[in-house]
C-alpha cells in the first residue's frame, strides 16, 4: 500500500506555506499526486429587511466578490509554495462552505492534509479538521502550526486502543510508519489490564512487522492526568515525529462531539496526528 494522491487545504493562515511544504515533501517521498483546494463562502450582509433590493444585490454581489478573492489568493500562495513540486500538483478551488467542497473533493485523494483548528478563522473560510475527520470518509493528517517536518527515519507513535478506529487509522498510516525508524505501539491502561494490553499491543507490532515495519509493542499504566497529555509525553520523550490514532467521537444533534483524547491530541499535539475515524 502507498499513498497515490494527497490533498492539503490551503487558507490564509500564517503556517499555511509550512503545511504546504510538508505536503510537498509526502508527495514526493510517495510519487503521488498534490492537489491543493480551497474554498470560501460570501459572508451574508447585515441589512435593513426595509431596503431596496438593488442594494441587498450590490452587497451579495460584493461579498461574493471577496470570496472569490480569498479562492484566488489561496491559490496563488499554493503555487507560490509548491515550486519545483508543481509538475505533479494540481488546483481545486470555487466558492462554498469548506466542509461541503472538501467533502466533495476528498474522493479523489487517499489522505486529507490540514491544519490545525484556529479559532481566530471564520469557518466560511477555514476547515475545522474535527468535523473533517468525523464527517470525512479519509484519514486525516492535522500538521501543527510549527510542524517538524516528517523525515524518514525518525520514529513514530501509535496510540492504541481496541476498536475499529485504531485499526483503521493504522491500515490507513502504514506507508508513513513504513518510513519510520521506528514505531512505537503504546496502550495506556489500569493496573489490572496489563496483561490484556500487552496481548493487544503485541499483535498491533506482529502485524506492522509483517507490513516491514520495524515496531516495539508498550504498555503504560495511566497516570491521574488526561491521556491525552500521557500519549503527548511519550511521544516527546522518544522524539517521535508523528502520532496515529483513531479519531473517536459521534453525532448529538447534528453537532460532532469529539472524545476526550481525540479533542486533547487536536488540540495540543506539538507533532503530526494521523487520524481516522
Amino acid at each position: 500500500m502507498t499513498y497515490e494522491s494527497l490533498m492539503v487545504y490551503v487558507d490564509q493562515g500564517v503556517e499555511t506555506e509550512a503545511r504546504i511544504a510538508l505536503a510537498c515533501d509526502l508527495a514526493e517521498r510517495f510519487d503521488a499526486r498534490l492537489i491543493g483546494i480551497s474554498a470560501s463562502l460570501p459572508d451574508a450582509p447585515q441589512v435593513d429587511p426595509y431596503a431596496g433590493g438593488a442594494m441587498l444585490g450590490e452587497m451579495l454581489g460584493l461579498f461574493r466578490d471577496m470570496a472569490e478573492a480569498d479562492v484566488t489568493q489561496a491559490e496563488t500562495t499554493f503555487w507560490k509554495a509548491v515550486g519545483t513540486h508543481a509538475d505533479r500538483c494540481e488546483w481545486r478551488g470555487r466558492i462554498g462552505f469548506p466542509s461541503d467542497v472538501v467533502g466533495q473533493a476528498v474522493r479523489a485523494a487517499d489522505l486529507l492534509i490540514l491544519g490545525r483548528l484556529d479559532p481566530a478563522r471564520a469557518p466560511q473560510r477555514s476547515i475545522d479538521p474535527g468535523d473533517a475527520l468525523m464527517a470525512l470518509g479519509r484519514p486525516v493528517l492535522i500538521v501543527p502550526p510549527a510542524p517538524v517536518r516528517l523525515s524518514p527515519g525518525t520514529a513514530a507513535v501509535v496510540a492504541w486502543k481496541d476498536c475499529r478506529e485504531a485499526q483503521r487509522a493504522v491500515a490507513s498510516a502504514l506507508p508513513m510508519l513504513r518510513a519510520s525508524a521506528l514505531t512505537y505501539v503504546i496502550e495506556i491502561c489500569a493496573e489490572g489490564g496489563m496483561d490484556e494490553a500487552a496481548a493487544r499491543t503485541n499483535d498491533v507490532a506482529a502485524f506492522l512487522g509483517r507490513h516491514d515495519i520495524v515496531a516495539s509493542a508498550q504498555v503504560l499504566q495511566g497516570d491521574d492526568g488526561a491521556r491525552s497529555s500521557q500519549i503527548l509525553k511519550f511521544a516527546d520523550e522518544h522524539q517521535a515525529g508523528l502520532i496515529v490514532a483513531g479519531g473517536y467521537g459521534h453525532a448529538r444533534m447534528r453537532e460532532w462531539v469529539l472524545g476526550g483524547v481525540t479533542h486533547g491530541l487536536l488540540g495540543a499535539s506539538p507533532v503530526c496526528l494521523l487520524l481516522s475515524h
